[in-house]
């Protein structure tokens, strides 16, 4: 049920995006705004949410069209967002996990940007929309994004704060001692969390949605409708945001999971050991999490939840400044859920629901989409 769901939802929301297309007529083809989320699961207040302070992307949903049950392929970044580009399931692309890269295994396959270059489209990407290595440059993308803004400094590092970077940098250093270049996939990492009192801009989020703002005012100048992707890493691990989003909730208000236990009679093989949270510095490589650490670590994920919420405000607010908003599709997207000590897990890559259901969402100029 998990793929018929998926693609049910995803086939509908394509179709609405060109129906609008063909039946533009006289007037300007929309534009198409694509935004993926990565490591989102519906924790949102249009998905019912007790805590989520999403006010943007609740207002999206309110005026679009919300999609209940939409799950992802499979609940790993590479093969989700793979097979999302291309309308092929992981079965057909090859992708199973995060280390091959998609062309190449389908060298030939056509994404989802390339169909809108065939049909007279102009396409750009600011953030992650593919998986790091598959971003596709020569056949996905008809422009080169706006690279950098004058006047805000570019991130680097993963952390705002330096006391972060260095302990990120000596735990690489050390795990490259002990496994060599194996420790580059995930083994050398620095602190789960942080809470910097910084300007949005200060991580990777930030600086992009302003990219991305930047090149859409260049792109809404041209003689072309355009596709724009743009992509949050946030709130994928490492859970990093300015402290204003930290602000926004009392801890000891946050619910915590209630069936911390794995069902009784699942599959053994279905669940994991939080692998990608343990890589994590000051977190314990086994057993329980302290109820402690464990709250601090789903603040830290709401955090990074209303960062992003903010960011999508952003850039709606910047369609309608340069006045294309009413002639822009959004549609919103994330990659695969996320366990927050569900069943004893911390991340995704399960095959339960909480790691497969995905926010689906699309707005446009003319109203809700219609499903039929």
């Amino acid at each position: 049920m998990q793929h018929i769901y998926y693609r049910i939802a995803f086939s509908v929301g394509m179709l609405a995006t060109f129906a609008a297309l063909s039946h533009a007529g006289d007037q300007d083809r929309p534009n198409v705004l694509f935004i993926a989320i990565d490591d989102l699961r519906p924790e949102l207040g249009c998905y019912g949410s007790e805590i989520a302070v999403s006010p943007n992307l609740d207002a999206l949903a309110e005026d679009g069209l919300l999609f209940n049950r939409a799950y992802c392929q499979q609940a790993i970044c590479r093969p989700s967002r793979a097979s999302l580009m291309t309308g092929a399931r992981p079965e057909t692309t090859g992708l199973f996990h995060n280390y091959v890269s998609l062309r190449e295994l389908q060298p030939d396959i056509v994404t989802l940007p390339q169909h809108f270059i065939a049909h007279g489209y102009e396409t750009a990407y600011c953030g992650k929309i593919f998986h790091q290595g598959d971003t596709d440059e020569e056949n996905s993308w008809s422009r080169s994004p706006v690279k950098w803004i004058k006047g805000i400094e570019k991130p680097v590092g993963g952390y705002a704060l330096a006391e972060n970077n260095k302990i990120k940098s000596d735990n690489m250093k050390e795990m490259l001692a002990k496994y060599g270049e194996a420790a580059r996939r995930g083994l050398g990492s620095g602190p789960a969390y942080e809470n910097a009192d910084v300007p949005d801009t200060a991580y990777g989020d930030g600086y992009n949605t302003r990219l991305a703002i930047e090149t859409m005012k260049q792109m809404a100048k041209a003689d072309k409708p355009f596709f724009l992707g743009l992509g949050f890493k946030k709130p994928h691990l490492n859970w990093t945001a300015p402290k204003r989003y930290w602000d926004l909730y009392d801890p000891e208000k946050i619910p915590m999971a209630t069936h911390r236990d794995a069902p009784e009679g699942g599959a053994a093989m279905g669940l994991h050991a939080s692998f990608e949270l343990r890589t994590r510095a000051g977190i314990p490589k086994i057993g329980p999490l302290d109820p402690e650490l464990a709250r601090t670590l789903k603040h830290a994920y709401l955090a990074c939840v209303s960062y992003v919420d903010a960011q999508v405000g952003l850039m709606v607010r910047a369609l309608e400044d340069a006045g294309v908003r009413d002639n822009t599709i959004i549609i919103v997207w994330g990659d695969h859920g996320w366990h927050l000590g569900d069943m004893g897990v911390w991340g995704k890559a399960t095959n339960y629901e909480i790691a497969t259901r995905v926010p689906l969402m699309i707005w446009t100029p003319v109203g809700k989409p219609r499903c039929s």
